[in-house]
């Protein structure tokens, strides 16, 4: 009973600051606010879970798969995209929106908590060593391209366009959480003791996060916009369903017979569209839509519909 309370946060830390986010729309908050909320998410809560994360991070030789899997959960799609995706939308934003929203998973919330009511504190932690490596994806790889699908929508000319991407790269604060993976890393390695403070800071920073998070999404989502793109984007559902989940598994199955491992894999292949591929779109103003149409309706397919299926198979 303990384990579905637990899991009935997670419901609580998605449903009411979704529910904020539309009261304070209607109240009539400026969008200006809404983006320094994100840029405090990122370059704060998310800088600071960056370098506790990594801190702690120190996984044997038989877990080193986990944080390594991370690799071919993000990257296998991106050849997928290209080959047949890519031609579906011709707008740089609407391609930077759609790929982001297919790489990044919902993996250290939503997937942490339902392998930890299946696993107890085991899978929360097997899952949180695939989700602290994502951590790189977002801040070196996916925001970068969204600001460079940014720059090739807003400006002519490629000369100018690789100028600005290149700068804009690597000299931002949104590239801040990178610096605290590499704080975290080398207070790891110097094996400083952490205090245990700081376990309950990251506690409470997780709440934090995900509602600055949520909150506008909230204040953006659209069910009209997320109709609009439910269709377009149906590709998503058979990318994070089936064929990542099933190339995860087989991978996995080579290297260890532990069944926790191999579904904390699963359901780490198979989370929804995380709720950085929103903040990314809304952050480098790409399609917001189509972020949060891929985020709502994932989501509510993972939860409705692939997580049992995941309970059903785990317990065979």
């Amino acid at each position: 009973m303990e384990d579905w309370s637990r899991f009935l946060i997670v419901f609580a830390d998605i449903l009411a600051p979704l529910l904020l986010g539309r009261v304070l729309r209607a109240w009539g908050l400026s969008r200006e606010w809404l983006r320094r909320l994100i840029r405090l998410n990122v370059v704060g809560a998310f800088s600071c879970l960056s370098v506790i994360s990594f801190w702690s991070l120190h996984p044997s030789p038989e877990l080193l798969w986990l944080p390594l899997s991370i690799v071919p959960i993000c990257f296998l799609p991106l050849p997928l995209f290209y080959l047949w995706e890519k031609r579906r939308f011709t707008d740089p934003r609407d391609q930077g929106s759609y790929l982001i929203a297919m790489m990044l998973g919902n993996i250290g919330t939503l997937a942490g908590l339902c392998s930890y009511v299946l696993y107890g504190e085991t899978g929360f932690a097997y899952i949180q060593l695939i989700a602290v490596p994502q951590i790189l994806v977002i801040v070196l790889f996916c925001f970068p391209l969204a600001q460079r699908c940014h720059d090739r929508w807003a400006r002519a000319g490629e000369a100018v366009r690789q100028k600005a991407s290149l700068r804009n790269m690597l000299l931002t604060w949104n590239q801040l959480p990178a610096a605290g993976v590499l704080a975290g890393l080398a207070l790891g390695a110097a094996d400083v003791p952490r205090p245990d403070a700081v376990s309950a800071v990251f506690t409470v920073l997780i709440h934090v996060s995900a509602w600055m998070g949520m909150i506008p999404v909230g204040y953006d989502l659209d069910m009209a916009g997320v109709r609009r793109y439910a269709w377009k984007l149906w590709p998503i559902f058979p990318v994070k369903f089936l064929y990542l989940p099933v190339c995860i598994s087989l991978m996995t199955r080579c290297i260890t017979g532990d069944p926790v491992i191999l579904w904390c894999a699963v359901l780490a292949a198979a989370a929804p569209t995380a709720i950085f591929a929103v903040a990314a779109s809304q952050l480098y103003r790409l399609n917001v839509d189509m972020a949060e149409s891929s985020f709502f309706t994932t989501t509510v397919a993972f939860l409705f519909v692939v997580y049992p299926v995941i309970c059903y198979l785990s317990s065979l």
